[in-house]
């Protein structure tokens, strides 16, 4: 699961377990790679999910 950041517009992935990934800004995380998707923020309105258009 992919994040996106709407205040400074990093998309950002965590890999595995334990991969803590923070955008630039530090205003969102997401934390647990495939095995479970933990997502944190300042204010979950500037916060969206990437989903992936498989045509």
């Amino acid at each position: 699961m992919k994040i996106k950041c709407l205040v400074c517009g990093d998309i950002i992935e965590s890999k595995s377990v334990h991969d803590l990934v923070c955008c630039k800004c530090e205003s969102c995380y997401i934390d647990g790679g495939n095995y479970y998707a933990h997502i944190g923020a300042k204010d979950f309105d500037k916060v969206v999910e990437v989903k992936l258009d498989l045509k």
